[in-house]
């Protein structure tokens, strides 16, 4: 019988990009002086590091504050929960998540209804307050794609994505499907999708006066 090591996920939310950045860290990979998981964009990341035998601090980017928030977790709590929140207590609202890869996932779609109502008032916050007719939700996905379709259109033209190729450098394909809308460069691969019901997500893009993207 092989063993595996206890291991957990971990998620936040990159308050730059609005990306969900996960990672899975282990027992072995917490008696490490630090681990760091960082967003694909490089404008965030989140640290653990070991305050003793028994607890780590966890410093993670809050979507709501100008600073990180620390905090301090046994190793058990972290590596033996289904799923724990770690909470910004001036917004009141989770900022990340660590368990089980499925409850992790659950956590962060469901906490997009918290981001939401605590946006200032726009015409994307209602996406998620979850009391709109069937046809309603449709129009107000549609809607929120063509705004994007728009923003990138716009970013193409001035030359303001970065890719592998460089900044305004690569030739890119922008797709739309039921959902989401999809940027990739035909050159080097590099893409970013953008889901239409992620409000924070699509807030960003829609200030964004540019944008980066990733290899997947």
């Amino acid at each position: 019988m092989i063993l595996r090591p206890k291991e957990t996920t971990i998620a936040y939310r990159c308050p730059a990009c609005g990306k969900s950045v996960i990672s899975v860290t282990g027992v072995f990979a917490l008696s490490g002086d630090l681990i760091k998981l960082k967003c694909d964009c490089g404008a965030s990341e989140l640290t653990i590091k070991n305050e003793d035998a028994n607890k780590v601090r966890i410093t993670v980017p809050c979507l709501f504050c100008a600073r990180p928030h620390a905090y301090v977790v046994s190793k058990d709590v972290l590596l033996g929960r289904e799923c724990f929140a770690f909470s910004c207590k001036y917004a009141g609202a989770d900022v990340c998540f660590s368990g089980t890869k499925g409850a992790v996932l659950k956590a962060l779609e469901d906490s997009n209804a918290e981001i939401a109502s605590l946006i200032d008032d726009t015409e994307l916050a209602h996406i998620y307050e979850g009391n709109e007719t069937e046809n309603e939700h449709l129009y107000n996905d549609e809607h929120v794609r063509d705004m994007i379709l728009f923003v990138l259109g716009d970013l193409c033209e001035e030359k303001k994505i970065e890719c592998d190729c460089g900044m305004g450098e690569g030739d890119f394909l922008v797709e739309n499907d039921i959902g989401t809308v999809r940027i990739s460069c035909k050159k080097c691969g590099c893409e970013r999708t953008f889901f239409c019901r992620e409000c924070m997500e699509t807030r960003l893009l829609l200030d964004a006066a540019q944008i980066k993207l990733i290899k997947e």
